[in-house]
């Protein structure tokens, strides 16, 4: 797969970064969920240095990403109890309307 180079602007410095080639889009929304992040981060706290700003925001989104699969994963189990369910009472009804020998 070919690669390209885009720029992007995280906290006002410009990073030229490589890309997949049909990515790139991808990319720059990865981008800018990130930026916004840094920004709501340099607005909100005292940090002033790039880099303690950009460590809150790799845990920040790591944590909602954390707890992002562990609804997901909740969600999951959920939905695999109601078909067992529905799979035993299918089974119930099929195993009543059965002719009886």
């Amino acid at each position: 797969m070919s690669q390209r180079t885009i720029d992007i602007k995280l906290i006002d410095r410009l990073y030229t970064v490589n890309c997949p080639a049909g990515q790139e889009v991808a990319l720059q929304q990865a981008a800018d969920k990130l930026n916004s992040k840094l920004e709501q981060i340099r607005s909100g706290t005292r940090l002033t240095h790039p880099e303690q700003i950009a460590v809150m925001a790799a845990l920040n989104l790591c944590h909602e990403t954390t707890q992002t699969a562990l609804a997901q994963q909740e969600r999951i189990t959920e939905l695999e109890d109601k078909i067992k369910l529905l799979q035993e009472t299918l089974e119930q009804v099929m195993s009543e309307q059965r002719p009886r020998r």
